[in-house]
């Protein structure tokens, strides 16, 4: 997907620490509210934030706390792109195992995530794997507005 030239762009590498996940919702709340996302919009986008950061903490941080974690958001108009990079050897999506939720604990994050975002990417970088998460903006009327009602007696 690409974007507008008036795409905002934020890079945020932190360590491979669950604590930093409050802050990143904070972030990406703050960027959609901005952009005029609906409420549902901002709660699926964070959803799938949090399972893709998760599983860079879980599966992708070799060093653990060491390990760094890289959040690229893109934004404009139109769609908000969440990228996580992590430090681990990736994987292949289409070799795991598909198993019923209630066989394995955990396992639900990437359906999770392809049923939250509207489009969702598995890159393998030089250095770990990106999870691509776009969330296009359809719910948007306009830029935020504020709409004051005049009250009558």
């Amino acid at each position: 997907m690409s974007l507008s030239r008036a795409a905002t762009e934020m890079c945020i590498r932190i360590d491979s620490r669950p604590d930093h996940l409050p802050r990143l919702r904070t972030i990406v709340g703050c960027l959609a509210a901005d952009l005029g996302m609906t409420s549902q919009e901002t709660h699926d986008t964070n959803l799938a934030l949090t399972e893709a950061f998760a599983n860079a903490i879980r599966h992708g941080s070799p060093h653990g706390a060491e390990s760094g974690v890289l959040i690229r958001i893109v934004s404009d108009h139109h769609a908000m792109i969440v990228e996580v990079t992590d430090e681990g050897g990736g994987f292949d999506v289409n070799q795991l195992s598909h198993h019923e939720p209630l066989e394995k604990p955990g396992g639900l994050g990437i359906p999770l995530m392809r049923a939250l975002a509207d489009e969702v990417q598995f890159l393998k970088a030089q250095k770990g794997m990106t999870v691509r998460l776009v969330k296009k903006i359809n719910g948007r009327v306009g830029r935020r507005r504020i709409w004051v009602r005049k009250q009558t007696h």
